[in-house]
């Protein structure tokens, strides 16, 4: 990022003026999976409860006798904490490269573009990596038979004996379905999914309708790829692009809106600076007139809490 391209590299041909390539990263779903609720501290404190305590059955508890007082029950609390953290990045733009520039590159656009699509790589490298961790979901299940073998692997008993399972514990139902573009690649054509959907006359199936067959509201297939080259190993050639997200299947159960008495897997405390006034904000910072160089930054501030792990199931289902 500290690098600067030279004056005449932004220079392009007459015939190419009107076109700048430039391939923008898609696919993202962090902002899915993470309700977030705007909060007015920095860092504070919030409670959770056990939501097993409001499912209690006890025989004859609710009987009560002439002139007794009906018993008492309640429930336990326990705390935890949040920090918004800073999440930022800038780049130059020296007066050379400035006047240099052919009009279509739009420097100050295209390097608050940059620095906005840097922040959401990081962004949804963070959730992904929360939804591989061991600490931050219930499980991972490994399947019998791996699903690249399209004709002999059976995915939706696979799934459908998940959903079973999560729900019997944890008393809800998972609402999102979340596989990468590399497993639904082998989801798409697997026998049994087709065979569901098309019995004799073939077809391949959709995201949604594999969603259908397994009765899970929403399915998310993040598909971004990104380059986890160092800069000066991508300048040489040598970078490369892999998934986001590891090559499993998560159903979870997430709440689109967030609030007190909300049960989800991830929660996004979201902190607003004041100086600011706007999250994801691009700042343009005074010229320096020392160095003869502008600058902008974007930045947001956010915590990204498991609030319930048993909420968030994986089926490696590659293995």
């Amino acid at each position: 990022m500290g690098e600067i391209s030279l004056g005449r590299d932004l220079h392009i041909d007459a015939v190419l003026s009107g076109i700048m390539l430039g391939r923008q990263p898609s696919g993202y779903i962090a902002d899915q999976v993470v309700p977030i609720l705007g909060v007015s501290k920095r860092s504070d404190v919030y409670y959770k409860t056990n939501h097993l305590e409001f499912r209690r059955f006890q025989s004859g508890l609710t009987n009560r006798a002439p002139g007794t007082a009906a018993r008492k029950v309640s429930f336990s609390v326990s705390s935890d904490t949040f920090y918004a953290k800073n999440y930022a990045l800038g780049a130059d733009m020296v007066v050379e490269d400035i006047v240099t520039a052919d009009d279509v590159l739009d420097w100050a656009n295209t390097h608050a573009g940059l620095v906005t699509e840097m922040l959401k790589i990081d962004y949804e490298v963070r959730v992904a990596a929360l939804a591989n961790s061991t600490t931050s979901i219930n499980t991972f299940i490994n399947v019998a038979t791996p699903w690249s073998n399209v004709t002999g692997s059976r995915p939706l008993d696979d799934i459908d004996n998940a959903r079973e399972a999560f729900r019997l514990g944890t008393g809800l139902l998972p609402n999102v379905m979340i596989y990468p573009e590399e497993i639904g690649v082998v989801l798409r054509k697997n026998d049994q999914v087709r065979d569901r959907l098309f019995g004799d006359r073939g077809g391949t199936a959709t995201d949604q309708q594999i969603a259908a067959l397994v009765n899970i509201p929403k399915v998310l297939v993040p598909s971004v790829l990104i380059n986890s080259a160092g800069l000066g190993e991508t300048l040489a050639g040598s970078g490369e692009l892999h998934g986001a997200w590891a090559k499993n299947l998560w159903m979870m159960h997430v709440n689109p809106l967030p609030g007190r008495q909300i049960d989800t897997w991830l929660q996004g405390f979201r902190w607003t600076s004041p100086v600011l006034g706007v999250p994801w904000a691009i700042q343009r910072h005074p010229f320096d007139s020392e160095r003869l160089k502008y600058a902008l930054s974007a930045s947001y501030y956010q915590d990204e809490k498991v609030i319930s792990k048993d909420l968030a199931w994986a089926i490696n289902s590659l293995a």
